[in-house]
């Protein structure tokens, strides 16, 4: 189906989108500062343009939009569905603040209207000057469908993904270019090498699938893609450094000391690869940081974790680790004026783990009210939610007296993770065990009783 024929409508001065023209405007659109970041919703958008262009508009649907773009299996798609509607109205608002902004004089304008996926895609009337547009930009350009890699590694990545978004809407900061990246510097990688920019794409979906920490699948799932940005291109530090933090989480919660031997070595080993490839990086520093907090290095730690935080104060994925190792240091202050110094230059689209780690401080800088705003603002902007953060709100909300709410949290902990031992795993994890203590009475003062297993 021609773009003429397509479920597309034309406004205004009555003119078809030349095809040449639509992808010179989308391109600019998805470089642009409105959606800098937004990642996932530059994928959805180019999708059902060329989609649209392709003659395909009218076949696009929920299903075909979470298996093409975010990977989704036929089996989850009843639960994918949602994301994508969710996703849908997310695009609608950054359409409209795009064209309110970045692109007010743009002569060829996106929309995708209600009920439908298919775009609508028009041209202003003759009053909007188009913007002159180069030979390079108005060459037909293909765009690189997200996710296409070595087949092993695209199976993974589908359930990786539907994993990640059972929990949470999982995006991307959007005053942030994913991997700190701008759009013309991605460009300049494909150009160079697509598998480097491969690399790049696994890593970044890796990289938000780690939290919350404590679901095998997920953490298998996030080791497999990093394993699977390293062979696309060894010589990228992400893939190298996100596997170090995924093997040395699986380690930190594995309770077989034998595998985890092995897998603590395998996360040396990875994060001394990121150090030597790029050790400029938050994320190398932050990747060896944790290796060997997790090693039981506290200084090493520490030392890395500074390093990262000074190098990266701006990456939210770097902060989550770093405000973790701090936490778990009983470093309860700084976690809270790192937290609170990005919250402050950084606006997010959702919750991320070092606001969570900013509640857990200020539950033990005995800031009760503070802790609870701390992880229902997580919760509300679709953030990580597991036992931990149940744990620390139900502790919170005994420690202020709302027993009601404590004893909702509680049965909430037992019904939804009734295996879980959150109390012996932060009485392991703290380097003073007693915050670990402090935190399973406040969870036992809530009737919360561990499953004793038989």
């Amino acid at each position: 189906m021609k773009l003429s024929e397509s479920t597309s409508t034309v406004r205004n001065d009555g003119r078809t989108p030349d095809a040449k023209d639509v992808r010179a405007a989308l391109r600019r659109l998805v470089r642009s500062s409105t959606f800098a970041g937004s990642q996932r919703l530059q994928d959805f958008l180019v999708y059902v343009v060329e989609e649209t262009l392709n003659g395909r508009g009218d076949d696009i649907r929920a299903k075909t939009i979470a298996m093409d773009v975010y990977g989704g299996t036929v089996s989850e798609m009843a639960r994918r569905e949602n994301v994508v509607r969710v996703d849908a109205g997310r695009l609608r608002r950054k359409l409209a603040e795009y064209y309110a902004e970045d692109g007010r004089d743009e002569g060829t304008v996106f929309d995708l209207p209600k009920g439908g996926y298919a775009p609508d895609i028009s041209i202003r009337s003759t009053e909007t000057a188009l913007f002159e547009i180069s030979d390079r930009e108005s060459k037909t350009y293909t765009w690189p469908r997200p996710f296409i890699g070595i087949a092993g590694v695209f199976l993974i990545i589908c359930v990786a993904a539907a994993i990640a978004l059972m929990s949470t809407n999982r995006g991307i900061p959007v005053s942030l270019p994913v991997d700190n990246l701008s759009r013309d510097e991605r460009s300049a990688i494909f150009d160079a090498s697509p598998m480097r920019l491969q690399a790049v794409n696994l890593a970044n979906s890796g990289r938000d699938l780690i939290f919350p920490a404590l679901e095998p699948a997920r953490l298998n799932a996030a080791l497999t893609i990093f394993k699977g940005a390293i062979e696309n291109d060894d010589s990228y530090f992400g893939g190298h450094a996100g596997a170090a933090q995924v093997a040395a989480m699986i380690a930190l919660v594995t309770p077989d000391a034998d595998p985890v031997g092995d897998m603590l070595r395998y996360a040396d080993a990875q994060a001394n690869r990121a150090i030597e490839l790029a050790p400029e990086t938050g994320w190398s520093q932050s990747a060896k940081a944790w290796v060997e907090f997790t090693k039981g290095n506290w200084p090493e730690a520490m030392e890395f974790a500074y390093r990262a935080q000074r190098l990266a104060s701006n990456d939210v994925h770097v902060l989550e680790f770093v405000s973790l190792i701090l936490l778990y240091s009983g470093e309860f202050e700084k976690v809270v004026a790192i937290s609170e110094d990005a919250l402050s230059k950084i606006d997010l689209d959702r919750g991320y783990v070092f606001q969570n780690a900013m509640g857990s401080a200020k539950f033990h800088l005995k800031d009760f009210e503070g802790a609870v705003s701390a992880f229902e603002q997580v919760t509300e902007k679709g953030g990580p939610v597991g036992p931990v953060s149940v744990a620390y709100l139900m502790a919170a909300h005994q420690m202020l007296g709302n027993e009601s709410e404590a004893q909702a949290l509680s049965n909430k902990l037992s019904r939804e993770w009734p295996d879980s031992r959150v109390d012996i795993l932060f009485q392991r994890l703290f380097a003073n065990p007693e915050y670990g203590l402090e935190l399973g009475d406040a969870m036992k003062q809530a009737n919360w009783k561990p499953k004793v297993n038989e």
